[in-house]
């Protein structure tokens, strides 16, 4: 699938009125593609930059999806060549992993949306959490 047909076809994902967030779209448009073999195995995936101004997202955005795409086995990043598909079999653990965390996932926005906040709002929180919690971890003791 070239480029400009991949990105067409997460644009419309996008239009459709999905309410999840970007990344996860990525993710599950690309997967769909390959198992419905829009996409084949071993086929080149566009590079993080040229979809994310296709898309007209953050490469950050972009980026995690790739990452996700990896750890799921659906892709493979070889640097200096660009990111594969390449379907090898996660394996048990990390299949538990995600899926544990995809349901913590759903239960902290499911939260946020009963206290009145988004995804978003939810993001922000998480990345407000991480960087005091950075700031944390590299105080020296006693500072």
């Amino acid at each position: 699938m070239e480029t400009r047909e991949l990105v067409a076809r997460l644009q419309a994902r996008v239009r459709s009125g999905e309410s999840e967030p970007m990344a996860q779209l990525i993710v599950e448009d690309l997967w769909l593609a390959v198992v419905d073999g829009s996409l084949d195995v071993g086929e080149r995936l566009p590079t993080v930059r040229q979809l994310a101004i296709g898309l007209g997202v953050s490469p950050r955005t972009v980026e995690r999806a790739y990452q996700e795409l990896e750890r799921r086995g659906v892709v493979v990043t070889r640097p200096g060549a660009g990111s594969f598909v390449s379907l090898t079999q996660p394996s048990e653990q990390d299949r538990e992993r995600h899926q544990a965390l995809s349901r913590l996932s759903l239960e902290a926005v499911e939260r946020a949306s009963e206290l009145g906040f988004g995804v978003d709002d939810l993001l922000e929180a998480i990345a407000d959490f991480r960087t005091t919690s950075d700031d944390t971890r590299t105080k020296e003791p006693g500072s």
